[in-house]
């Protein structure tokens, strides 16, 4: 039997008194049974008890997204089947002869790869930190010896965020993880994204091919679209605020606010959703007119599903006033999850490997900052350093302004990709002053 990483019915734990910890996953092992330790280590994970930073002194209290939980449970449950299979005792192994020594060369080498490749330095470095912070776990909790992970504190040089001169920043890295490539991005073609999106909506129907639209057109993440509610977008086109009316229809965008499942601190649940920082961002008008007819065209056939097969007149108002998400599978009427959009993006032939929501964020980021430097690459016949520097600021002002808001962070090494991207597109070496040899490490050692 193979390790797994398992859920509950929600409804049976929560019925049973163990509310609070319903949502979260637990860990299987091969005899096949219950891992009381790996999962009680993602039960302290998940509700925010103990973290790698704080150790539980004090403890945080601020849960962790679905998402996030089951990454960390993914990556450990790797961790454990290897030392299983591999016969390292988790009370005694160090990080230099196991976890690193063994664990992540073997993983560098494809020794410990589903297809005997090498892994990406990325996945690595989350499984081996992953390993780290579950050991760091069972040691505060006096399973075994302290165990020890080397760190050492780096500045980095970043862009400030009230101007364009740079500061330094100290960032704690752990000694030995896997030097990262910097990143660059590939963005398809139109062609290529017209072609996929087709195919998604021709496989998966209106519903989730509307979804990977809207995160193409929004740059919404995976997560804040599965959590798109009815009334998101008003319902009245009345009440909608246009931010440009005097601009052509066609490149109008409408104002909406999120909450639902947005990243950052948590500020409690409802109807399943974590509650997150809200932000304003902006859509395109027609973009919400076609939200607008799939809510009052698609989306009721597929509640009255979902409500007919309820078993008792009381079961079907609860269905009716619990049904508070936009997007609804069409067959049953459920709402559908993020990882069932996820599914779907990659369930068709995709514009090159890799292709994923995340990059569909980029592409929004992309055409943006492309279509505003496309009113300014004259400056590029001046030549010299001033026309490229002018280039530069334009660019940094559209991220700044425009893209960073709607992406909801203000990451400086995110400018750094765009504008490395925009200085391929236009095929001159723009100097992209703001970057820095070690922005790869500004990804702190938990994501």
């Amino acid at each position: 039997m193979a390790w797994k990483v398992y859920y509950s019915d929600p409804d049976i734990t929560a019925k049973a008194g163990f509310g609070r910890v319903a949502r979260l996953p637990c860990i299987f092992d091969d005899r096949p049974g219950y891992h009381r330790r790996a999962s009680r280590y993602i039960i302290e994970r998940g509700l925010g008890r103990w973290d790698p930073i704080h150790r539980g002194n004090p403890p945080s209290e601020t849960p962790l997204t679905d998402g996030t939980i089951w990454n960390y449970a993914c990556w450990l449950l790797n961790f454990l089947e290897w030392a299983s299979l591999r016969g390292i005792d988790l009370t005694t192994c160090t990080y230099a002869d196991h976890v690193r020594g063994r664990y992540q060369e073997e993983m560098l080498k494809g020794i410990w790869s589903r297809d005997g490749d090498g892994l990406g330095p990325k996945t690595i470095n989350l499984r081996v930190q992953q390993a780290c912070d579950y050991l760091n776990w069972t040691g505060d909790k006096g399973y075994r010896a302290p165990f020890m992970v080397p760190y050492e504190v780096v500045p980095v040089r970043v862009a400030s965020k009230t101007n364009y001169g740079p500061r330094i920043k100290h960032v704690r890295q752990r000694k030995g993880k896997v030097r990262q490539n910097k990143r660059r991005l590939r963005m398809p073609t139109d062609g290529e994204v017209r072609s996929w999106l087709d195919s998604v909506y021709a496989k998966f129907g209106e519903a989730l091919g509307l979804m990977c639209e809207t995160i193409l057109l929004t740059a919404m993440r995976l997560e804040e679209v599965a959590c798109f509610r009815i009334d998101t977008l008003p319902p009245d086109p009345e009440d909608w605020l246009i931010t440009n009316p005097i601009a052509p229809r066609k490149d109008q965008l409408v104002e909406i606010e999120i909450m639902y499942g947005t990243k950052g601190p948590c500020n409690g649940y409802d109807h399943g959703d974590k509650i997150g920082p809200a932000r304003f961002i902006k859509i395109p008008l027609e973009l919400a007119e076609r939200l607008h007819v799939y809510r009052k065209k698609h989306r009721n056939p597929a509640l009255k599903r979902w409500v007919n097969a309820a078993t008792s007149t009381l079961e079907k108002k609860q269905r009716v006033d619990e049904a508070v998400h936009l997007f609804l599978e069409e067959s049953t009427g459920e709402r559908i999850k993020s990882k069932r959009l996820y599914n779907a993006w990659t369930g068709v032939d995709l514009p090159f490997k890799g292709w994923s929501p995340h990059l569909g964020r980029d592409w929004w980021a992309c055409s943006v900052l492309w279509i505003g430097l496309q009113q300014h690459k004259h400056l590029l016949s001046l030549g010299g350093n001033v026309a490229q520097e002018l280039l530069e600021s334009s660019g940094m002002s559209i991220i700044r302004l425009q893209i960073q808001p709607q992406l909801g962070h203000a990451d400086d090494k995110t400018t750094m990709i765009y504008l490395r991207w925009a200085a391929d597109m236009f095929g001159t070496a723009l100097s992209i002053r703001y970057a820095n040899d070690n922005e790869d490490i500004l990804e702190m050692e938990q994501t």
